[in-house]
């Protein structure tokens, strides 16, 4: 027995002196909470913004027993690594007039590990004090006397370049959006209108084989194959529900030259004037149809016996709701019928108008990816840029303010559109 308690004293101490060893060789330290240590921030200078912000946070591996103060401090000689390490060999350091640091600090309570996130603002942006043909870099490191600072997560570099017409867009995978119209008017009974987005497809394989881009199921739906044609192939599905003989007219517009290939953006725009459907890819018509008449019913009560169903106007004014127990079916963007028919990729620059694009309009310079004096333009009925980069929410840019909200968080990705 004595031996057996000498035995047991003698691992304690071992395991204790082991904790010992641990702690020290994993020394608590702060970092930059950072998936990458390069943040752009794009200017669009075509917009005229002057001043912009970034921000990060600062943490520790395992709370403390107090609180931590962090600072930031510029770090100019860190050019030639931010230039070697990102193959970036023409960019400078950016003028000391477009930020000031002063006493930015970040604090990481006591009990806590990651600091709130901290504002780095730049000003002075335009034009007229920086040349965008350049990149500029701002190398800033933390310090924090407290702890020890983690050599390889301790320095962020802020990369101020010119932004692309769309610098991010949103993955629908799974997801969907709605406006809710309420009581404008102005989308309801669309006798003329185009849809348009870009779009950039993952996959084809959804379990239903369709995949959904925007409008009404069984009324006026843009959407990818179907059980029919292709799994890749664009279809406008229109359709007319008459009450009274209890039927469904269906009819579509498709051609097998709409067929997508997956990690390419393509800008669509479908056009309906009273029933006539155009459909363009990168601007080029591809192919067009009537819907209207959609169908010839039976009427003993005309000549010949049958009666036109006319399909010459859309109305989108439906209330938004999940679209169960017998609720109309309402406006979605990558969602129609069931969650089996998601949008399995990426969207951005999606515009809904009261008028028929000509393809000169369609056409128009920079007209796929970024319009100007939106805010004027009554014709313009939606316009949501999926530019947020966060959240579930989608403004609406034209000037009726009908926002998309989304199921839940969107995934955001970054881009470059059109490629540099």
């Amino acid at each position: 027995m004595k031996h057996t308690g000498l035995y047991t004293f003698s691992l304690a101490l071992l395991v204790l002196a082991g904790c010992s060893r641990e702690e020290r060789l994993f020394e608590n330290k702060v970092f930059i909470a950072a998936d990458s240590f390069k943040n752009e921030v794009r200017v669009a200078v075509d917009e005229d913004i002057k001043t912009m912000e970034r921000s990060i946070s600062v943490a520790v591996a395992q709370p403390e027993d107090r609180d931590i103060e962090v600072s930031f401090v510029e770090k100019p000689e860190y050019l030639e690594t931010y230039r070697q390490a990102f193959y970036d060999e023409e960019a400078e350091l950016l003028p000391a007039a477009n930020y000031d640091l002063g006493d930015l600090k970040a604090l990481i309570r006591k009990g806590a590990v990651k600091s709130d996130p901290v504002s780095f603002s730049f000003t002075n942006l335009g034009k007229e004090n920086l040349d965008y043909t350049k990149s500029y870099v701002l190398p800033v490191s933390i310090v924090c006397d407290a702890l020890p600072v983690l050599e390889r997560s301790k320095t962020m570099y802020f990369v101020i370049k010119k932004a692309s017409l769309v610098n991010v867009v949103a993955d629908m995978n799974t997801n969907m959006a709605w406006p809710e119209w309420g009581s404008f008017e102005q989308v309801k009974n669309l006798r003329k209108f185009t849809m348009e987005a870009l779009i950039n497809f993952h996959a084809f394989n959804n379990k239903s084989k369709i995949h959904t881009i925007m409008g009404i199921e069984d009324c006026f739906l843009i959407r990818v194959g179907d059980v029919t044609i292709p799994t890749n192939q664009i279809q406008v599905a229109a359709a007319y529900r008459d009450e009274e003989g209890n039927s469904i007219y269906r009819k579509d517009v498709t051609s097998a030259a709409l067929q997508l290939k997956t990690d390419r953006w393509y800008h669509l725009a479908v056009t309906f004037d009273e029933g006539q459907i155009k459909v363009y890819l990168d601007g080029k018509e591809k192919a067009s149809g009537s819907v209207n008449p959609i169908a010839n019913r039976p009427n003993p009560d005309v000549e010949g016996g049958l009666e036109a169903v006319r399909f010459d106007a859309v109305n989108m004014m439906v209330p938004h709701s999940d679209e169960s127990d017998g609720k109309p079916r309402c406006f979605w963007i990558g969602y129609s019928y069931d969650k089996d028919r998601s949008l399995d990729g990426m969207i951005t620059e999606a515009r809904v108008w009261n008028k028929v694009l000509t393809e000169e309009e369609i056409n128009a310079p920079g007209h796929y990816y970024k319009l100007y004096d939106f805010e004027k333009d009554p014709s313009l009925l939606a316009y949501w840029k999926f530019n947020e980069g966060t959240g579930k929410n989608v403004k609406d840019y034209s000037m009726y303010g009908n926002d998309l909200t989304g199921d839940h968080d969107f995934v955001w990705y970054p881009v470059s559109l059109p490629q540099e």
